[in-house]
């Protein structure tokens, strides 16, 4: 036996949106014949659905004058909360288009900060491109940041320096790289035969606090660094400082492996096991709109041309 707690909520009506739609149509005609005509009905299926209607709410709703029909009281009433109810269910209908067209799509994504001074807008931009008419926010944060803003909703991908292992969380690898250790091209420890043993005694240019890239790189680097000549910098600034030959720098390779080719750069080996880094993108498990669901296949596609 049911319990009272188990009883829907709303009880199912006994009127439908059809019998209200073809109700409308006679009210604000008062014929039934134009209505019929401008429903595309017969007149006797309109006036069948009339009748139904009367006869579920058990009250008159209209009444004959020569010809035509005139709404009764009880019918004036029932135009307007009918005229209420239609308009309710077009906003429905409407939140549907508007949830399905991609000319109305919209999606945040945060990146960290190596992402997003290195790869983001090479990622991002076959995407825009094949997309110009989605409107996609952008923001950058640091690692615990962007996590916080994917789980609250702030943010519909990430991109990161790292996977996130997170409850409710799905994540893509979009590339696996190495950390390298570099300097320019016309910084003495480019020349150095003792490279490794004198890093120490020169400035180390530091990713940003927070970054997975920044503890990657402690990791990589070890005791090889001077906290006391260690310069932190923005990502951008990083890569402009380390070009000049203001220091060196533990670097992911596929950032500046042009860099490398071209010469710019010297990578001074490093004994010991590599360290490796895979930047990816994450998002909640969750219904998703059609927008971000694009730029996940898009993200999923860059995955396996990188892998």
């Amino acid at each position: 036996m049911r319990t009272p707690q188990s009883r829907p909520r709303h009880p199912r009506p006994r009127i439908t949106l059809d019998q209200l739609h073809t109700f409308l149509a006679v009210a604000e005609r008062e014929h039934v014949t134009a209505a019929a005509e401008a429903l595309g009905l017969s007149q006797g299926s309109v006036s069948g659905v009339v009748r139904r209607l009367e006869a579920t709410l058990g009250l008159p709703l209209l009444q004959r004058v020569g010809r035509n029909v005139q709404l009764t009281d009880v019918g004036r009433a029932l135009r307007q909360l009918a005229v209420r109810v239609l308009e309710d269910v077009g906003q429905i209908e409407e939140l549907r288009v508007g949830y399905l067209a991609f000319e109305r799509g919209e999606l945040t994504v945060a990146a960290g900060r190596v992402m997003g001074a290195h790869r983001l807008a090479g990622w991002l931009a076959p995407f825009v491109a094949d997309h110009p008419e989605i409107n996609v926010r952008l923001a950058l944060a640091p690692m615990r940041s962007l996590v916080t803003m994917l789980v609250e909703g702030r943010a519909d991908i990430i991109l990161a320096g790292s996977s996130v292992r997170e409850p409710g969380i799905e994540t893509v690898v979009l590339e696996h790289t190495q950390l390298v250790t570099v300097v320019a091209a016309h910084h003495p420890l480019a020349s150095s035969r003792t490279a490794v043993r004198d890093l120490v005694a020169h400035r180390h240019l530091a990713h940003e606090r927070g970054s997975a890239t920044e503890a990657l790189a402690a990791h990589a680097l070890g005791t090889h660094v001077d906290p006391e000549n260690t310069l932190e910098l923005e990502e951008g600034a990083l890569h402009a400082a380390l070009l000049a030959g203001l220091g060196f720098a533990a670097m992911p390779r596929s950032v500046v492996e042009q860099d490398i080719a071209d010469g710019r750069l010297v990578v001074i080996p490093l004994p010991g096991r590599s360290v490796s880094q895979s930047f990816a993108a994450a998002r909640r498990r969750d219904l998703h709109t059609p927008a971000v669901e694009a730029f996940w296949a898009h993200l999923k596609r860059i995955a396996v041309d990188q892998s």
